[in-house]
């Protein structure tokens, strides 16, 4: 019996360590779209949205990654951050969104000058 549980916390540990090593990969490769996309002037959602790596509280390793809101704090699953964007920025759910100074890629467009 012992050998079966230290076999399965063997598994268990290994599952863990599979998963920190997954969520890991996801962060660093949000903060790298992230931080080319801010850079380059790419897709301006990034401004407001920061990639974050929450970490199992029992173990300390990491287990998910989440996206933070940097105007209202709020917190979002990483899964599509464009969704996540066009419906807490663009709709209006974010409170500090509409008084913050829109990047030019939300702003409507200028009508042309003739």
């Amino acid at each position: 019996m012992a050998a079966t549980n230290a076999g399965a916390s063997v598994e268990s540990a290994s599952a863990d360590e599979a998963a920190a090593k997954t969520a890991q990969k996801r962060y660093e490769g949000l903060l790298m779209v992230r931080n080319k996309a801010i850079k380059e002037k790419g897709v301006c959602y990034w401004t407001h949205l920061e990639p974050l790596l929450v970490h199992n509280t029992e173990t300390g390793l990491p287990k998910a990654v989440k996206l933070r809101c940097s105007l209202c704090d709020a917190v979002f699953s990483s899964s599509n951050p464009s969704r996540t964007a066009s419906q807490h920025l663009k709709r209006g759910t974010c409170p500090n969104f509409n008084s913050a100074a829109k990047p030019i890629c939300l702003s409507p467009p200028c009508p042309n000058a003739q």
